[in-house]
C-alpha cells in the first residue's frame, strides 16, 4: 500500500467530528464506532482508487496535459468540497495554478481530475486567468 490508510482513516474520523456532513462510512462510524470489516473494505477501496488514479495522472501528464480540474461527485464531503471545480497545473507549466491534491483526498471520496482543454475552456467562457484567480491550493487537513 502506498499510503497508510489505517492512519488516514483514524485522522479523518477525528476531522469529520467537526464536519456537518461526513461521508459514509464515516458518518456511521462516528455514531456507532468502526466495524472492522467496513474499515478494512474502505482502506482496500481507497488504495485501489489511488492506484488507478495515479495511473490516470501519469498517462495524461505523459501525453503533455497540464491543465486539469478537480471534479467531485454530488455526494462530496465538506472537507473536499472547497476544491470542486478548481483548476490545477499537473506538470507545473501554468504559473499561478497550484499542483492538484492527492486523490483520494479523504479515504471515502472518489473525486477525479479531468482535462481542461482549450475547447472546454472556451465553451464555458473561462480563461486560464479565471482559473488562476479562483485557484484553491490544496492544504492537508490538520
Amino acid at each position: 500500500m502506498g499510503r497508510d490508510w489505517q492512519a488516514e482513516i483514524d485522522a479523518w474520523t477525528e476531522r469529520f467530528r467537526h464536519v456537518a456532513d461526513p461521508p459514509e462510512p464515516f458518518a456511521t462510524a462516528l455514531r456507532e464506532g468502526w466495524d472492522p470489516a467496513v474499515r478494512r473494505s474502505l482502506a482496500e477501496a481507497a488504495e485501489a482508487y489511488a492506484t488507478r488514479h495515479e495511473a490516470w495522472v501519469r498517462q495524461i501528464a505523459g501525453a503533455g496535459v497540464d491543465l486539469v480540474r478537480l471534479d467531485t461527485r454530488g455526494d462530496d464531503c465538506g472537507a473536499c468540497r472547497r476544491y470542486a471545480g478548481k483548476g490545477y497545473s499537473l506538470r507545473g507549466e501554468t504559473p499561478g495554478l497550484p499542483p492538484p491534491p492527492p486523490l483520494p483526498i479523504c479515504p471515502a471520496c472518489r473525486h477525479t481530475l479531468n482535462l481542461l482543454t482549450p475547447f472546454f475552456l472556451q465553451s464555458t467562457d473561462t480563461t486560464v486567468e479565471d482559473l488562476i484567480e479562483q485557484a484553491v491550493p490544496y492544504t492537508p487537513p490538520e
